[in-house]
C-alpha cells in the first residue's frame, strides 16, 4: 500500500462506515473537503471503496464512533480482538494503529516513540517508505531489561529505518531512583538536545500502562517490584505513560525515588496527533485517566477495552 492510499483508506471508513460528512473528516484531518471528495473519488477508483472497505482486520466501527464522540477524541479505531488470546490482540491493534500513524505521517515530522509490546507491533506493522526529512526520537529513556525488541532504542532505530529517516535516543534509564542523579542526566548536552526534539513531536506513538496489571513493562523490567506497585496504587497511581505515574484524573503522582527521564506528560498535550495504544479490559482505568488527562488524542484498542470504557 502506497503512503497517500493510508490516508485514502482512512477517510473512506470515516466517510462510508462512520457516516461523518465531508465537511466533518476535512475539518477532522485538517484538509479541504474539495481534497476529501476527490480522494473518495480515488478509494473507488483504486478499488479500496466496492460494497465493501477493504480492512485486513476486523474493525468494530460503531464503537470507534461511539467513543470518539463520547470522550471527544480526534480519531478512534476499535478492533474486534478478544482479551482472551492476548498475542493476537496486541498484534491486530498494532496494525490497525501503524495504519493510522501511516494516514498523517508526511515528510518532514518529527515522530516520537515510547517503548512496550504495543508498540513493537506497531512500530513492525509500518511499511518501509523512502520518506523526506523523518526525524524518529525516543520518547523516554530505556528499560535495559527484559526483551529488547520492546525497548526504545530498538523501536526508534527501526521506525528510522522504516521511513528513511534519522533517529535520536535517550542515553538513559527510563526511571532512576536519585533526584540528583536525575538533574545530573538532565543537565548533560546529548540528553539535553533530544529533549528539544521531542518537544517538537508532530506524531507521538505510546503504549499506556496500568498499575493493575501484575505484570506491566515497568516491574518487568525491574523498576518496580509488588510492594512499590502496591505502594504507588495507594498514593492514588493508576497507570504510567511514558514512566509517568498518573492517577484517575490524569494528574501526575509524585513519588520519591522514582524520576523519570524523558519527555513531560504536558508535552503529549501540544502534540497533533498523540496516538495511544492499548489492549485488556483490565486497563480501562489507566486508559480513562490518559483521556481525561489529554495525554492522547487518538486511541487504538480492542472491543472489550472499548466497552469498559463506554460504561465510565
Amino acid at each position: 500500500m502506497l503512503e497517500k492510499d493510508y490516508q485514502i483508506l482512512r477517510i473512506a471508513e470515516l466517510y462510508y462506515k462512520q457516516s461523518y460528512s465531508q465537511q466533518q473528516i476535512a475539518t477532522m484531518l485538517g484538509t479541504s473537503r474539495p481534497t476529501v471528495s476527490r480522494l473518495l473519488n480515488e478509494a473507488k477508483e483504486k478499488g479500496i471503496v466496492e460494497i465493501n472497505i477493504n480492512t485486513p482486520v476486523n474493525i468494530n466501527y460503531d464503537l470507534s464512533t461511539d467513543l470518539k464522540e463520547k470522550f471527544k477524541l480526534k480519531d478512534v479505531l476499535v478492533v474486534n480482538a478478544n482479551d482472551n488470546n492476548e498475542s493476537l490482540a496486541v498484534s491486530q491493534v498494532g496494525q490497525v494503529a501503524a495504519r493510522l500513524d501511516m494516514s498523517v505521517i508526511k515528510d518532514d515530522m518529527v515522530i516520537g516513540v515510547s517503548f512496550g509490546k504495543h508498540v513493537k507491533h506497531v512500530i513492525e506493522s509500518i511499511p518501509y517508505r523512502k520518506m523526506d526529512n523523518i526525524r524518529a526520537v525516543q520518547l523516554v529513556g530505556a528499560l535495559g531489561n527484559g526483551d529488547p525488541n520492546t525497548d526504545g532504542p530498538e523501536l526508534v532505530i527501526d521506525l528510522a529505518n522504516r521511513l528513511n529517516g534519522e533517529y535520536r535516543y535517550i542515553n538513559s534509564p527510563a526511571v532512576v531512583d536519585d533526584i540528583n542523579l536525575r538533574n545530573s542526566l538532565l543537565s548533560q548536552n546529548q540528553i539535553k538536545r533530544t529533549l528539544e526534539l521531542i518537544n517538537q513531536c508532530d506524531v507521538a506513538i505510546h503504549g499506556i500502562g496500568s498499575l493493575d496489571e501484575e505484570n506491566s513493562s515497568l516491574k518487568r523490567s525491574g523498576y518496580i517490584d509488588e510492594r512499590l506497585r502496591n505502594k504507588y496504587k495507594d498514593a492514588g497511581a493508576v497507570g504510567h505513560i511514558l514512566g509517568h505515574l498518573i492517577d484517575s484524573h490524569g494528574k501526575l503522582v509524585k513519588e520519591t525515588g522514582f524520576y523519570t527521564i524523558g519527555g513531560s506528560l504536558d508535552m503529549l498535550k501540544d502534540v497533533e496527533w498523540s496516538i495511544g495504544v492499548a489492549t485488556k479490559m483490565i486497563k480501562y482505568k489507566a486508559v480513562f485517566a490518559a483521556i481525561e488527562g489529554k495525554y492522547i488524542n487518538c486511541l487504538v484498542i480492542n472491543d472489550s477495552l472499548a466497552r469498559k470504557l463506554l460504561e465510565e
